[in-house]
């Protein structure tokens, strides 16, 4: 994509949610986004955590929008009303006044989605722990934004975007609710971690007790009471646990030492989880090279201490293409 000049320049919070709407338009709807278009947006992003959040809102307003387009007359369909031109600027400050008005009447048809509480949020490779009033804590995985609502007498969290551990202080008059894609987590005291991805949720349980459940009309119901080891993988209609040792799980929540810990695990899965955390992205060429497993504990933060274990152990071919590494035979 070229001329990013047309981007408009930095003012304030109306200007940076025009910006927002634009990269969030030309990402979806474009079919010449390229790797440099993401690695600029990415930039963009670490530059402020405004900047984040207000681009992760607009994100999160449309993917609602999306997922309950069975509540509108007619299918949600390119909401910024531009396809593939390159657009004006009238046409960004349409964008975001449209996507401000999806998300207040997204709130309207469905009031739990409405964000609550104060924002929190970590860009890309972004790592933090919140302290809340209640004497609970959130440790924030990489591109992660909740909102958080703990005063007296609620308790109450919802996940937009990423991965989050959550250690909660009992309460049994007020328990801990986490919202997160149509679901709502339950508990009353208890270690857990909760990872959201397009269309799945992941709830793995440490300690104590809780429940998943669905929370959004027009879906079919279901639900679960999780004990510790359960691991449970959640769709807009199904629900799924598998138990886990306590090693396993462990290693699968290495990311809050800052390390990524792999047994047996194919290239291609290697690759797509340290892409969560880098700006500079693995390709694995190759169906072959994919299939590959390897055993490995691999800092968050450094792609080439896996290009070196790709090189050196398997005699793979290593292709440094400025935003990507390319690994193949």
């Amino acid at each position: 994509m070229s001329d990013k000049s047309s981007l408009s320049p930095e003012g304030g919070a109306a200007a940076i949610e025009e910006r927002a709407a634009e990269w969030l338009q030309r990402r979806r709807y474009w079919k010449d986004w390229s790797a440099q278009d993401q690695a600029a947006l990415e930039a963009w992003l670490a530059e402020s955590m405004t900047h984040a959040v207000a681009f992760w809102r607009l994100e999160s307003v449309l993917d609602r929008a999306e997922r309950l387009s069975v509540l509108r007359p007619q299918k949600f369909q390119r909401p910024f009303g531009i396809a593939r031109k390159r657009p004006s600027r009238m046409a960004l400050r349409v964008a975001a006044v449209l996507s401000l008005i999806s998300a207040v009447g997204i709130a309207m048809v469905y009031p739990t989605l409405q964000p609550r509480g104060q924002a929190y949020a970590t860009s890309l490779g972004g790592h933090t722990t919140i302290k809340l009033t209640d004497g609970s804590s959130i440790e924030l995985n990489t591109s992660t934004l909740i909102h958080a609502d703990v005063r007296a007498g609620r308790r109450y969290v919802s996940i937009e975007k990423g991965e989050a551990y959550f250690d909660i202080v009992h309460d049994a008059k007020h328990p801990f609710i986490v919202e997160v894609a149509g679901h709502r987590i339950t508990d009353l005291g208890t270690k857990f971690s909760v990872r959201e991805e397009t269309g799945r949720i992941e709830v793995t349980l440490l300690e104590g007790r809780a429940s998943i459940a669905s929370a959004r009309p027009g879906v079919q119901a279901h639900s679960a009471v999780l004990t510790p080891g359960d691991v449970a993988v959640a769709t807009a209609d199904t629900i799924s646990i598998e138990q886990k040792s306590k090693p396993t799980l462990a290693k699968e929540l290495s990311w809050r030492r800052g390390f990524l810990v792999f047994d047996g695990a194919p290239l291609a899965a290697v690759a797509a989880e340290l892409n969560r955390y880098n700006r500079e992205k693995l390709v694995i060429a190759g169906d072959d090279v994919k299939r590959l497993t390897i055993d490995a504990s691999v800092p968050t933060d450094d792609i080439h201490a896996f290009t070196r274990v790709a090189r050196d152990v398997f005699g793979l071919h290593v292709r440094d293409q400025g935003n990507e590494v390319v690994i193949s035979r």
